[in-house]
């Protein structure tokens, strides 16, 4: 019976650790194909998304995107943005340096937005590290005060 029992037990530890080999561990990114480019796209001024805060985008030449955002947790949580645009889609690279006093640890991630024709919202997917994705979904309105 406890041969029998330990064979199981054998049996099952080594088929989870075949299952667990086929997973990777890698993060997963959706595939993000850019569309056409916009005409005359103008990417500067204030943005609002849940995800970033107010978000104050400088577009400089065709594409590059450089700017800030105001995180709504408060100015700990602060970061910086940079992007470059491809067709109808801005890649972003962002970093919040974060703050040791108090206990804001430094992140950075990736992310990527779909910009509307009409240039008003951004829609997309923010995440952490390398990975553009695993963060969340990320939306961003420009505002029409500028």
């Amino acid at each position: 019976m406890l041969r029998s029992f330990v064979a199981f037990a054998l049996f099952a530890i080594a088929g989870l650790a075949v299952v667990g080999t086929g997973c990777s561990s890698a993060p997963t990114k959706p595939e993000v194909k850019p569309g056409p480019a916009i005409p005359d796209l103008n990417l500067s001024g204030t943005w609002y998304s849940r995800e970033f805060g107010d978000m104050k985008l400088v577009q400089q030449g065709k594409n590059l995107v450089t700017g800030s955002y105001e995180d709504p947790r408060g100015p700990d949580h602060n970061g910086t943005l940079r992007g470059t645009i491809e067709g109808d889609i801005l890649w972003v690279e962002w970093i919040k340096p974060g703050n040791a006093v108090a206990a804001i640890f430094p992140a950075r991630g990736r992310g990527w937005l779909r910009i509307s024709r009409d240039q008003k919202v951004m829609e997309g997917r923010w995440g952490f590290d390398d990975d553009n994705a695993n963060g969340g979904p990320w939306k961003a309105e420009k505002s029409s005060f500028q």
